[in-house]
């Protein structure tokens, strides 16, 4: 019998669950089977090149997909140089690029808005009419959020990626620094070569350690002369992550405060800003407004709302109104991820002030602290609102 076995050990493995792998090993164990065989730590290729030792191995080195600058790459880091790109050079412009975002911790676990804020802003407006685009980022959680912001399923994971092409591939590298599992060698070997003629890498802006292999991508686009670019999407909440202690400490030093919290501070500075831009004459906000005081009248509220509402505790961070008719427009609300997000009492608490502002047409508009939040896109919220008009 013959049989030809076509795989690639650089690319990535079968994906094996925890419980899957925990019943191969008691099976192994229970029949005393070789390692070679182990499906949970051996694709189907390493098993047989483990076995059959004798048999002949042959690299295929002609590669037809990328253009030779993507695969490049990948051959000098993976292949040790072994490949023989079979497309062509016509010295063509930004084949690769690097955006990187502000310095900042702005991944959320598997989750980053900002490369999300940049990719949708930034990147993918130039490559329209280039071909087909493919998103790809380490993380479900990531691919999900850039679908739903996009609108399309463009995005998904490395893995999921496997196997597949598009004329453009963006990388979404999500984390704040490579991890083991974001810089691991087969992973980064799938996505970059996904590209056919252009790859643009979006990651952090913090210092990348330059023995991680994502550091070196880095590197080797600059060596090739390509752009490495600061992306311009910046926000004031910039200010709380500990890259920026010399510009906050500044801030804090030549701006009063209105709250103890640094997130709030920099909001009100940044509506009255974006107010004062856009022209709106009578219109000032407060912090920290009671809710009691914008909800005199209660009959339209439930049990548990009147009494959050009565509650001394309870105000809106911002009420945006009328000086001259004290009449209230519009409350604003700060979120901080981790406080808002993770934790089930202040969730409770934010249910119950929707719902009780929603029943007086007052429902508030709530930023989260990872938002990219500047005086322009305040303006843009201001501006949904009849008084901004």
């Amino acid at each position: 019998m013959n049989a030809v076995i076509v795989g690639d050990d650089k690319q990535l493995p079968n994906v094996v669950s925890q419980e899957e792998e925990k019943a191969f090993r008691a099976i192994q164990d229970f029949y005393h089977i070789e390692d070679a065989y182990n499906t949970a730590t051996h694709s189907f290729l390493q098993s047989c090149v483990e076995v059959f030792k004798d048999a002949p191995v042959t690299l295929l080195r002609e590669h037809y997909r990328c253009h030779p600058q993507i695969i490049e790459f990948c051959n000098q880091r993976f292949y040790n140089g072994e490949l023989v790109a079979m497309t062509k050079n016509n010295a063509e412009k930004n084949v690769l690029k690097v955006v990187r975002t502000p310095k900042g911790n702005h991944a959320r676990g598997h989750f980053n808005q900002r490369e999300i804020d940049v990719i949708t802003n930034e990147v993918l407006p130039e490559y329209i009419n280039q071909g087909s685009i493919g998103i790809i980022t380490p993380y479900r959680l990531q691919a999900e959020e850039i679908n739903k912001t996009i609108g399309k399923d463009i995005a998904s994971t490395v893995h999921k990626y496997q196997g597949r092409e598009c004329d453009t591939i963006i990388m979404s590298m999500v984390d704040n620094s490579p991890t083991e599992f974001s810089d691991d060698a087969n992973l980064l070997n799938v996505a970059i070569s996904r590209a056919k003629t252009h790859l643009c890498i979006v990651t952090n802006g913090n210092e990348m350690p330059q023995d991680s292999i994502l550091g070196q991508l880095i590197g080797y686009v600059q060596y090739n002369n390509f752009e490495v670019t600061e992306s311009a999407l910046h926000s004031v909440f910039d200010l709380l992550y500990k890259q920026y202690t010399a510009e906050r400490l500044a801030y804090e030093s030549s701006h009063p405060a209105v709250s103890e919290n640094l997130s709030e501070n920099l909001l009100y500075d940044t509506l009255n800003n974006a107010i004062t831009e856009l022209g709106l004459t009578n219109i000032e906000v407060l912090c920290h407004y009671p809710l009691s005081r914008l909800i005199n009248d209660n009959s339209l509220l439930n049990e548990e709302e009147k009494a959050f509402v009565e509650s001394p505790f309870s105000h809106v961070d911002f009420l945006i109104y009328n000086s001259l008719t004290k009449q209230p427009l519009q409350t604003i609300e700060v979120d901080g991820w981790h406080f808002h997000k993770d934790n089930e009492v202040q969730q409770n608490r934010d249910r119950i002030k929707n719902q009780a502002l929603e029943k007086y047409n007052m429902r508030p508009h709530r930023i989260l602290t990872t938002d990219t939040t500047n005086v322009e896109t305040i303006k843009q919220i201001l501006q949904r609102y009849e008084y901004a008009r």
